[in-house]
């Protein structure tokens, strides 16, 4: 047990580790661009050595990946959860939009980067994306079908209903601003009420 212990420690930290490295390295492509950051200014913004983030990623595009991979891998969970999960559908719809356009201001900067360098991705990276993306859109498709079904949505059609209601929660992070007018509480929450009327949910 106290060998297990250690090993879930060492494993937390590494976690940890990877996290800051992802982080700083996507500031500085979202600052500089992807082209004009090096190993050494993502060493240097976290003031520790270039071999210490060898240790973890090989190159700088594998850092690209993974930056840009997480914005399509939260999204595609976020989308499955509510697919799978207890309720009506309009309360998962409701839930799926709030918490994936608060996961959308929070994570701009890396959205800012993936939508912006991802032309630099390796196949295999670019795949990841793609995979993801037809999760996260199978998903809400899925959703909307059911809310149909059931009688809960109005919808004409369903495909470019789920490209509007992805449009509606993406592209918060092309204008969101921490100092805006409202909070991120009152814009995911505004962008849900959005999102009902685009299915033409009944009001309670």
């Amino acid at each position: 047990m106290i060998w297990a212990g250690k090993d879930v420690l060492r494993d937390e930290v590494t976690a940890f580790k990877k996290d800051r490295i992802v982080a700083a390295a996507g500031q500085l492509f979202f600052e500089k661009g992807y082209a004009l950051t090096t190993l050494d200014d993502v060493a240097q913004f976290l003031s520790v050595t270039k071999p210490s983030i060898y240790q973890h990623f090989s190159s700088k595009l594998e850092l690209l990946s993974a930056v840009c991979g997480m914005t399509t891998a939260y999204a595609s969970g976020i989308a499955q959860l509510a697919l799978n999960e207890t309720g009506s559908p309009r309360d998962r719809l409701s839930r799926l939009v709030t918490t994936l356009a608060l996961e959308v201001m929070e994570g701009r900067i890396a959205l800012a980067v993936c939508f912006r360098e991802e032309k630099h991705l390796p196949p295999a990276g670019l795949r990841r994306l793609q995979d993801d993306r037809r999760r996260f859109n199978r998903a809400l498709t899925l959703l909307l079908e059911e809310g149909c079904a059931k009688g809960e949505f109005t919808i004409g059609d369903v495909n470019s209903t789920s490209q509007a209601i992805t449009g509606l929660t993406t592209w918060i992070f092309t204008w969101y601003r921490p100092n805006g007018p409202m909070s991120q509480a009152d814009i995911a929450g505004e962008a849900a009420t959005l999102a009902l009327r685009l299915v033409g949910a009944k009001p309670l």
